[in-house]
């Protein structure tokens, strides 16, 4: 018989980067509602991260905040060894770092495309290469990539030549680790969002255009992603590798 849903991730150890606001907070509140000690990582924002924190341990869950910067390699490693520490296991990684950049190239910087490459890739690399030996190890382990919609397909749009680099990359380096990965326990899988009307810079007139451009007649939002990527980082997944999702209601089919 197989478990229900609220303990999906019971006793579970879950790390979700970018997760003190927005997408990633949904993620973790989501992530500790099916019983999974959670991990929530903030670059910058370490205030909005322990009160996450606050209110997941006054509902009776495990939580604990760690300031890091996910694009840099050395403080990936802090990040996973006060992890560590905190819980004693990492079981399931959720990446949703990844800066955005609206500029044409002929006006981009080298170092904004740098910035842009480390932000959505390279931080991609710094935890899986730093999480996968303890998965390997305990023979057990999720590691879900959030991209953007149309990724896997490559799909060009102008003023967005950066990100949409980055996170076709993401979707190939995802389904590459899900090959070398498949034997020993751990999955790889990516969630690619669509127009989000929860989104930091969205408010109730963007959420009704979005409605307008979506095929199901509204914007997505933050649930609705944290649906699928739990998904991914249930249990009832372990036959699902290398597969990317896209969460958009039908947007750029």
């Amino acid at each position: 018989m197989s478990a229900p849903p609220s303990e999906d991730l019971a006793g579970k150890v879950v790390l979700v980067t970018g997760s003190g606001r927005g997408l990633g907070a949904a993620i973790v509140r989501r992530a500790a509602s099916l019983g999974a000690r959670v991990v929530v990582n903030s670059r910058t924002d370490l205030r909005s991260a322990e009160e996450i924190v606050v209110e997941l341990r006054r509902a009776g869950g495990g939580a604990c905040a760690i300031r890091a910067d996910v694009s840099d390699y050395d403080e990936t490693r802090s990040l996973v060894d006060a992890a560590f520490r905190s819980f004693g296991r990492i079981d399931v990684v959720v990446n949703t770092v990844g800066a955005f950049l609206w500029k044409p190239v002929a006006e981009m910087e080298p170092a904004e495309w740098r910035a842009m490459m480390a932000s959505n890739l390279d931080s991609v690399y710094n935890v899986s290469r730093l999480v996968l030996p303890h998965m390997r190890k305990q023979r057990w382990g999720r590691i879900v990539c959030l991209a953007s919609v149309g990724a896997e397909r490559t799909l060009g749009q102008p003023k967005i030549s950066a990100c949409s680099a980055a996170k076709a990359a993401v979707v190939a380096f995802c389904k590459s680790l899900a090959l070398e990965e498949a034997r020993s326990g751990v999955t790889v899988n990516v969630v690619c969002p669509g127009l989000l009307g929860d989104g930091p810079s969205s408010g109730p007139a963007d959420a009704a255009d979005f409605g307008e451009r979506v095929p199901v007649g509204r914007a997505g939002c933050g649930e609705d992603v944290a649906q699928a990527v739990l998904f991914f980082a249930s249990p009832r997944a372990s036959f699902v590798t290398g597969q990317v999702l896209s969460v958009s209601g039908g947007w750029l089919l």
